[in-house]
Order: C-alpha cells, then structure tokens, then sequence
C-alpha cells in the first residue's frame, strides 16, 4: 500500500503558529496558501508513488496509513512531521520553489515512516543504532533519515539538490544535522542503509 499525501491549508492552524511566533497573520496568506497548494499538488503527485514505494522497499519498511494529511503553513520555525507540516514563506524565494519544499517534504515523510514502524526510541527520540548513542539527539535522530535521503536524491532527483540539502545543514542554526550528514558520509549511505534494514527484519 502507497499512501496519498493530502495537502491542506487551515487559517486557525497557521494564524496559531503565527501568533505563537508574535508575527502578524495576514488574510492574503489563504488565497497565497491555497494556490501554492495547487502548484505543489502537481509537482508532487507526478513523483509520489515512486519516491514513496522506493523510500518503504529501500528501507524494508510498511506505510501504515492510506493518506497521510500534511499541513501547509505560512510561518513556523521549521517544518516537521507530527503532525506532518511544511512551510513556505511567502518572501523568502528559496521556501517558495517547489524543488525545495518537495525535498523537505520527503525529509519529513521518512520522519513518518520511521515512526510508524517504530525506528525510534520515542522517549529519548534517539535511533535503534547504539553505536551513535552518545551523538546529539537531532544526529542520532537524522543519521538514517540522511542515508535513505541520499539514496532518494541519487534515484530520483540529482547531486546538485543533496549538496544543497547537505551545505544547508551546515549553514543553518540546526545542532547535529550536519553531523548526521557527516557520518553518512563516512559510514556510506548503502552501508547504513543495509544496517536499517537488518534492524527492521531482527526486531
């Protein structure tokens, strides 16, 4: 089973987020939302049974749902995935380009996916390898999650979108992403990706 991701805009959830973050909520932002959703829709369904049937086989895993609801918001600090949320700011070109937004999109999407088959250890939110135990909660959280990325970019997308997934990690305030991308790349993606699946099948 490949689930459906259904994209929604709902003013209370993003006008909340906005006035959690003490920024102005503006009535423009429905119209703007509702037709990136249009545009994102597009894009997104000529590419979401393969990335999402290629991301569960890879990692030997199971969707559980039939669609997943992802909420597309104006403002929020990040996106994340529970529940699933993407953001687009409506000044900032980079969080406009449809690209980028798929990217993080399927970032997210793997969140799900680990979760729901029960990858992480929700209490400490670290993941099943105790190798990386002593790594950041965010790194342990993402080592994994990088590796199936990487193998997602170099199946389906190109090299110039995981270096720029890759050096965003390194610019941006996030503690320990750029350090999962580090040991991706010491341990090699294929590497950590046949631990992932040993995981899965010895549980």
């Amino acid at each position: 089973m490949i689930p459906k991701v259904k994209f929604v805009y709902s003013w209370s959830y993003d006008s909340t987020l906005c006035m959690l973050l003490k920024r102005k909520w503006k009535l423009t932002y429905v119209k703007s939302s509702v037709n990136y959703i249009r545009r994102l829709n597009k894009e997104w369904r000529k590419i979401e049974k393969k990335v999402l049937s290629e991301m569960a086989k890879t990692a030997r895993m199971k969707w559980k749902d039939k669609q997943i609801t992802c909420f597309v918001v104006s403002h929020c600090i990040h996106s994340f995935s529970y529940p699933l949320t993407v953001i687009i700011r409506h000044k900032d070109d980079r969080l406009r380009r449809i690209d980028y937004v798929i990217d993080i999109l399927i970032h997210e999407l793997i969140h799900v996916l680990f979760v729901s088959n029960e990858i992480y250890n929700l209490d400490k939110y670290l993941g099943f390898d105790k190798e990386f135990k002593n790594e950041k909660m965010a790194t342990n959280g993402h080592i994994y999650l990088h590796a199936l990325h990487k193998h997602l970019y170099l199946k389906f997308f190109n090299k110039n979108r995981l270096a720029r997934d890759i050096a965003l990690a390194k610019s941006k305030s996030m503690p320990g992403y750029d350090r999962a991308w580090e040991i991706v790349e010491e341990y090699g993606h294929e590497n950590l990706i046949k631990r992932l699946r040993n995981a899965v099948k010895n549980r």
